[in-house]
């Protein structure tokens, strides 16, 4: 068939990258829907069906080939296999050779021509008619929607398949869906550019159009880098605003991070049924006497100050049993020999999501780094030594509270009340006639486990500056752990009681395996503590009677198999201090790392380095003190404005026939000036009719339209020229 298109080395190409670029998309696509719906064919098949499908309907639409020729050839295309096959298996029926691979190999061809079909029908019609490109856009976008709504309100352990993707890569599932959103959106662009520069080989009306030149292609890349740079930076700001609510909104409410006079709460919403991997412990020896057990509390922070509307970080000056270091960094304490009850507990944590903050059970007193073993899975390796609580509940019952080492002001600070009166009117009437302050507390906790409504989504409306623990305490009772946590501290300090709130994990020992406990970021939890005599800080924990909505799910045990397969034994990291002075021993920190930030100063940098390039081409004449400076820097500037719209002067054109045949502007003056100038040994120039001259030469940016001039200005073609050596 003749194609009636005139043969062009420049639109082929063109061409063909637009037919590369649908054929990605055709496989990917493909890739996409056999995993939500496994098509039974394998991968290769269709992913090659939909390539040919793509390929074929270009080449066809170049042909002479009606609408209706195509829809039916392509309509009959899976009956050929069919055909085909049929025949064979008759010619072999009689010699008994038909099996069931002939009948395997008919159902993968029926699957590889369907998906053929449907790929070079969109892809014929995206050739023929002009309006697909936008309808395919659309549809894409739709789907784009349909597959990240799963992730609405931070589920981002659905869907699977790109949790699953971010597992593999060893990203956070976050950084996974920013990511691939950046991914899809400069897909999206490119291919609406190229559709825009790719001609509808339409036999009925040849429109070719000539393909771009180097400046266009130049300026179309210097603007897409502009935007990727762009983009980049407002993705890097929108991933730091959403992690910092999602750590607090998928964890059960419980945030991380510990400023002074902060809380890393929230009382709004706890959609914590994500099971996004946080972390992996490995218990180093037997905890049989736990006093929780089935359950283990891994604390990170404590919140024992009160802000007159919540519980917040103390700081350092308090809650001196804590850590409070970075999990990359060391600690160590001497034990607390007044504290009894204790057993020494060795656990080492891997972990698999960023933290803030290092945690453990109950009182580390030394934090060392572990080598780890796959940098590409875990975030951070450590080893906690911790002297673990080891008492049985019964024996507290009848202990005093408060440390009698603490200070006055210590004291005081732990019993700090809620200016609403309520509090501590509901906790006497709790307590009633109980001398004891333990079984006092214990009261509280029933009260508060009887009455509770556990949800994940209580809906409180508070303004900023009221009590949020309040429509919880005396509304509805509805809440979840955060709100728990302050109703018991609350109380039990309206009693005269030490208490505080504590962050961490709260984790489900039955679905360990080998002493192997996977958290996940649902297992986060705030839990209410009160400071027994010669025990420590111990907690109360509220568990509501009345579930409305939980976030309890089982731990994945095949990912836990898989994780407790790359552990190794625990290798430590000696401390800087103990091997600085050893000779052949480097220093991790000289290592040079790439840092995000270091990647956003270079943008800056390069971005001001451009603009003061631009900047100087443009008005550098200003600034010239002699005649002949300025005039050959004001030419400068009219010849890259006129560059950077696509006009130059052609290799072996002189100035006059360049300025002869520019039409945007009037340069003859400027340029008449220049030649004579260069070729007059005895011509003096005077400095107002150089500057006059100049400013007669209108700028060629001004005769284009006003939505022009921003993209023009920013073409880097002019800077281009003026590092290439080329001759204004």
């Amino acid at each position: 068939m003749s194609s009636g298109i005139e043969p062009n080395l420049k639109t082929d190409r063109l061409f063909w990258s637009v037919v590369a670029f649908r054929s990605i998309g055709a496989i990917g696509i493909v890739i996409i829907v056999n995993s939500f719906l496994p098509l039974g064919t394998p991968l290769l098949i269709t992913s090659i069906a939909g390539l040919l499908g793509v390929v074929g309907a270009s080449l066809l639409a170049r042909s002479r080939l009606t609408n209706l020729g195509c829809i039916a050839l392509l309509a009959t295309l899976p009956l050929f296999p069919t055909i085909f096959f049929w025949g064979l298996t008759l010619l072999l029926s009689p010699l008994g050779l038909t099996s069931l691979f002939i009948e395997k190999l008919t159902v993968h061809t029926n699957t590889g021509c369907l998906i053929a079909a449907v790929t070079g029908l969109a892809t014929w019609i995206f050739w023929r008619a002009r309006i697909a490109v936008t309808i395919e856009a659309l549809l894409f976008f739709a789907a784009a929607i349909a597959i990240f709504s799963g992730h609405r309100e931070f589920h981002l352990d659905r869907p699977k398949i790109l949790n699953s993707l971010a597992w593999r890569l060893g990203i956070d599932p976050l950084s996974m869906l920013f990511v691939l959103g950046t991914v899809l959106l400069l897909s999206v662009l490119l291919y609406l550019y190229l559709a825009s520069l790719a001609t509808r080989p339409r036999v009925d009306k040849v429109t070719i159009k000539r393909a771009h030149g180097g400046r266009q292609i130049i300026t179309t890349l210097a603007v897409m880098t502009l935007m990727i740079g762009a983009l980049y930076l407002v993705q890097h700001t929108l991933y730091k605003h959403f992690n910092a609510i999602m750590l607090g909104r998928v964890a059960n409410g419980v945030g991380m991070g510990s400023s002074q006079g902060m809380s890393p709460l929230s009382f709004q919403s706890a959609l914590g049924s994500s099971n996004q991997p946080a972390a992996l412990v490995r218990l180093e020896g037997d905890y049989s006497n736990n006093p929780f057990s089935p359950m283990m509390y891994l604390r990170e922070t404590a919140l024992s100050s009160f802000s007159g509307k919540e519980m917040v970080f103390a700081g350092r000056a308090f809650d001196t049993d804590l850590p409070v270091i970075a999990p990359r960094e060391a600690f160590t304490r001497k034990e607390d020999a007044e504290l009894s009850h204790r057993t020494p507990l060795i656990q080492s944590i891997y972990l698999l999501a960023e933290h803030t903050n290092a945690f453990a059970v109950d009182y580390p007193v030394s934090i060392v780094q572990l080598k780890n073993p796959k940098p590409t899975r875990f975030s951070g390796t450590y080893r906690a030594y911790s002297v673990a609580p080891a008492y049985a509940l019964s024996e507290i019952e009848g202990s005093s509270v408060g440390d009698p080492r603490w200070a006055a002001e210590v004291r005081e600070h732990y019993l700090v009340q809620h200016s609403d009166p309520r509090y501590k009117e509901l906790a006497e009437k709790i307590a009633g006639d109980i001398k004891n302050p333990i079984e006092k507390a214990q009261a509280l906790t029933s009260y508060l486990s009887k009455t509770a409504i556990y949800t994940l989504a209580p809906r409180h409306e508070v303004k900023p500056s009221e009590d949020p623990v309040a429509p919880f305490m005396f509304g509805d009772h509805r809440g979840y752990c955060v709100h728990f946590a302050h109703a018991i501290t609350y109380m039990a300090r309206a009693l005269g009681i030490p208490a505080r709130v504590a962050t961490g994990y709260l984790t489900d020992l039955s679905q360990a395996k080998d002493g192997h406990i996977l958290l996940r970021m649902s297992d986060r939890h705030a839990w209410g503590e009160i400071y027994i005599t010669e025990i420590g800080w111990v907690p109360f924990d509220v568990q509501p009677e009345q579930v409305e909505s939980h976030a309890e799910t089982q731990v994945d045990a095949k990912l836990l198999e898989e994780l407790m397969g790359i552990l190794q034994p625990g290798e430590e990291i000696l401390p800087k201090d103990s091997v600085k002075d050893e000779a052949g021993m480097l220093d991790p920190d000289q290592i040079w790392t790439p840092d995000p930030q270091l990647f956003i100063n270079l943008l800056y940098l390069s971005a001001a380095l451009f603009l003061l390039l631009k900047l100087t081409l443009r008005q550098g004449w200003r600034l010239a003190r002699s005649p002949s400076t300025r005039l050959r820097w004001g030419y400068i500037s009219v010849a890259s404005s006129l560059c950077d719209i696509g006009i130059t002067r052609e290799r072996g054109e002189t100035r006059l026939d360049f300025a002869n045949r520019v039409t945007q502007v009037d340069l003859r003056p400027l340029t008449q000036l220049v030649v004579t100038k260069r070729y007059s040994s005895n011509y003096q120039l005077q400095m107002e009719a150089v500057t006059r001259t100049i400013k007669a030469t209108q700028s060629p940016l001004k005769t284009l339209p006003r939505w022009k001039r921003p993209i023009v200005a920013v073409n880097p073609a002019s800077i281009v020229k003026l590092f290439g050596g080329a001759s204004w």
